[in-house]
């Protein structure tokens, strides 16, 4: 205590010293409250439950007012029944307020006359007492009632909603609960144990960052090995061509573009190489064999694991409002892009060929080749080459492929693209917030705080990326509607001033985000709504809150910034096997080529997998994968998602396809017809054969001539010569007649079905 009351023996004592004992007490014990527990306004206690329909109680509890703690040690009974709404709904406020009462009435004797000893009895209060009064506050009745206006001097314990039969709804107001220490220490050992655990992996993050970039210095970039790519395709072509020629030509068998898909003997598949035909095939979409899965979410198609909503940016504080309403009116075409697509083919017809590495060359699209669907037209192709983040235009640089013997893997790096997507019409007023994001990860829940709401408008909240720091709306990755009814609005309450924000959670679909780059929050509405602004985060957020006026947006407050909060998907487990309707083949499966909808984050994993001989057997390279020799007529098929709690990698169902497979022993191929400017009595044909066998395969090149391709040239020379990766190169010389028009014909054949392979590459050049 700050001061004591002195005591001598002898000493006179007046109730005065014994009373400013206790108010010395008194003050320095509202002297700790106020320095070191809450300066403000706070409330302990005072749980709310309703006990009837138009009645609740109150538990006991106190409440801490600028120092002095009052207390109510019994349960309060508070009746609604005057205050409920005549026709629609009401919310009410439960508050509570300090006041200081003399109270426990005793009678005691008076002291009258000193020297007779005449005493008088009285009834005086024996106490005062710091109590804690509650009240309510009832607010204006509608159908999406607002919260009640309360007084600075009052605390908020809970807001109660109404309606016509009684008490519909309990909110407890948290903002005005006093914190436990006890609860406050749990959480600050909670943050040093958490800070423990990370602290090697943080703490080394200089160190590790410094040797990344040491290593990068020796890699090559995507832009070299395109232009190599380029300049060995110009000595291959100087190597084979001949000094004089009619003409000359090379076909790496990526697409069907030399070849003749109507001639009647056709009957191959080209996709890297020259391929054996299709014996029988079925398509299917990829389901769930047990939609009702508990361990994953299934948002319109598209399965991750089952995960929470984890809290990642805060913009805390508040420094005023925006009016929406305030901002031009437009109509806006807004285009939103789809997730890309991985795709995954196993099978032992799956020989790898050399000429995937013409993909770079920069002649060939291989998203169009390898990601479109059967059937499908794209709305935009692009073309080549593409954009890579860092701006550079490399001829299919955002695709990543694997290919080994059995199994290939193409992944689309980007999460997002254009070669599918949808437009549509926004009407409003639009706000945005730019954002930098620092971790990859699946944004889930946008929580929006509005300090006022209109009677109508609804809002649109998009995602989507940026252009020059500021948002595009031609590159949309998320759209949803808030209906204006569930728009949340606070209440202004506290001896601080600032209103009682309620935040609005948008629960969208999840959305992922790359590390490193700048995104945008877009609101659009005809609604004239206000929301929240804060300037307490600028370094947390990163960005700059817009606004936009005849369709461009431009720096609107380069201060403060859109109150909000941004959470992502938390999983609840790092691994997850998910089981898939079985793939289906009349006669026997020999080959999978699954297309799908994905996203796999960097250190995660998707993994599919088949189930031969009771085994569950990932599709993986040989001898790792699955043995299809037996030609199973049911493959049973499941998913396996590996990630962290952080982040795990995502499946797409809608519209993805699954088709099973098997091949002929045989296959003829037939190529573009050559029509020469002048007669040619040579011609050379060079093939490579790769995962040749001559035990068990056969390869035959002949010519049809004739303006109908009605004769057949045989080869007069035939020289093979095995390379040194086993590739047999094989050459066949043609000595014609006069010949002004022919094609390439190639006829192959196997032993079995299971035991295949290719011809990689073509190159054939006529002479005169």
């Amino acid at each position: 205590m700050e001061r004591i009351v002195i005591y001598r023996d002898r000493q006179e004592l007046q109730s005065g010293d014994l009373n400013s004992t206790q108010e010395f007490a008194r003050t320095s014990l509202d002297h700790i409250v106020r320095d070191a527990v809450e300066p403000g306004r706070g409330y302990v206690g005072f749980a709310v439950t309703k006990t009837a329909a138009t009645e609740v109680t109150l538990s006991p509890g106190r409440l801490y007012a600028n120092g002095a703690v009052h207390d109510r040690n019994e349960n309060v009974v508070i009746d609604l029944f005057n205050a409920l709404p005549f026709l629609t709904r009401r919310r009410v406020a439960i508050v509570t307020f300090g006041q200081s009462v003399d109270t426990d009435v005793q009678p005691r004797d008076f002291l009258i006359d000193a020297e007779a000893g005449t005493t008088e009895p009285q009834s005086v209060a024996m106490e005062n007492l710091r109590r804690a009064e509650v009240s309510t506050v009832a607010g204006v009745e509608g159908p999406d009632p607002s919260y009640p206006t309360t007084d600075a001097n009052v605390t908020v314990i809970a807001y109660l909603l109404l309606d016509t039969t009684g008490v519909t709804g309990i909110e407890h107001w948290a903002p005005t609960q006093l914190p436990n220490l006890r609860a406050v220490a749990n959480r600050v050992t909670a943050l040093e144990n958490w800070r423990g655990q990370i602290s090697g992996q943080v703490d080394t993050l200089r160190t590790d960052l410094s040797a990344l970039a040491d290593r990068f210095l020796a890699v090559a970039l995507k832009n070299e090995i395109v232009d190599l790519t380029q300049q060995l395709d110009e000595l291959r072509q100087r190597v084979f061509e001949p000094g004089a020629y009619i003409y000359y030509g090379t076909d790496h068998f990526l697409n069907e573009e030399g070849t003749d898909t109507d001639h009647p003997d056709y009957d191959a598949v080209v996709g890297e190489g020259i391929r054996f035909a299709i014996a029988g095939t079925q398509t299917s979409p990829l389901s769930l064999l047990n939609p009702n899965n508990v361990f994953i979410q299934n948002a319109s198609g598209f399965v991750l694991p089952k995960f929470s909503h984890g809290l990642r940016m805060d913009l805390t504080g508040y420094t005023g409002e925006t009016r929406m309403a305030q901002y031009t009116f437009e109509t806006t075409e807004v285009r939103q892009l789809t997730r890309t697509r991985e795709r995954r083919r196993f099978g032992s017809t799956r020989t790898v060929c050399t000429n995937s590495t013409w993909w770079r060359q920069g002649q060939f699209d291989m998203v169009l080749g390898v990601f479109q669907r059967d059937g499908e037209t794209w709305q935009v192709t692009n073309g080549l080459p593409d954009t890579m983040p860092n701006g550079q235009r490399i001829p299919n640089g955002n695709v990543h492929w694997v290919r080994l013997t059995q199994f290939w893997i193409d992944v689309y790096l980007e999460p997002y693209w254009d070669r599918v997507a949808s437009t549509a019409t926004i009407n409003g007023q639009q706000v945005a917030q730019t954002f930098l994001n620092s971790q990859d990860g699946w944004l889930s829940q946008v929580g929006l705080f509005f300090s006022r709401k209109a009677a109508s408008g609804d809002v649109t909240l998009m995602v989507c990326e940026t252009e020059f720091g500021m948002p595009n709306l031609n590159r949309v990755l998320s759209r949803t509607t808030i209906p204006v009814a569930d728009i949340l609005v606070g209440a202004n309450s506290g001896g601080a001033g600032l209103p009682s924000l309620i935040e609005t959670k948008v629960a969208i679909a999840p959305t992922y985000l790359v590390a490193g780059r700048r995104y945008a929050i877009v609101a659009v509405t005809t609604g004239d709504h206000y929301v929240a602004m804060t300037n307490s985060d600028n370094g947390v957020v990163q960005g700059t809150f817009f606004v936009s006026t005849d369709g461009a947006f431009f720096a609107g407050n380069l201060v403060d910034d859109l109150k909000m909060r941004l959470y992502f998907a938390k999983f609840e487990r790092t691994r997850v096997s998910i089981e898939m309707t079985a793939l289906q083949l009349a006669g026997g499966i020999l080959d999978i080529d699954i297309l799908n909808e994905a996203i796999t984050p960097p250190a995660c994993r998707t993994d599919f997998e088949v189930q031969v001989n009771g085994a569950w057997v990932p599709l993986d390279g040989a001898p790792n994968g699955p043995n299809l020799t037996g030609l199973p007529a049911i493959l049973p098929l499941r998913v396996t998602l590996t990630g962290t709690t952080d982040l795990m990698p995502g499946l797409g169902l809608t519209g993805s396809q699954a088709i099973v497979s098997r091949t002929k022993t045989t296959f003829t191929w037939v190529g573009k017809t050559r029509t020469l400017g002048s007669a040619t009595t040579s011609v050379k044909v060079v093939t490579d054969l790769q995962a040749f066998d001559e035990a068990e395969h056969d390869a035959t090149v002949t010519l049809l001539t004739g303006v109908a391709l009605d004769g057949t040239e045989t080869a007069d020379v035939i020289e093979d010569v095995v390379l040194v990766d086993g590739t047999v190169r094989r050459t066949s010389i043609f000595n014609v007649t006069s010949v002004t028009t022919y094609a390439v014909k190639i006829v192959g054949s196997t032993v079995s079905a299971a035991s295949t392979f290719h011809v990689a590459e073509l190159i054939e050049f006529a002479q005169s």
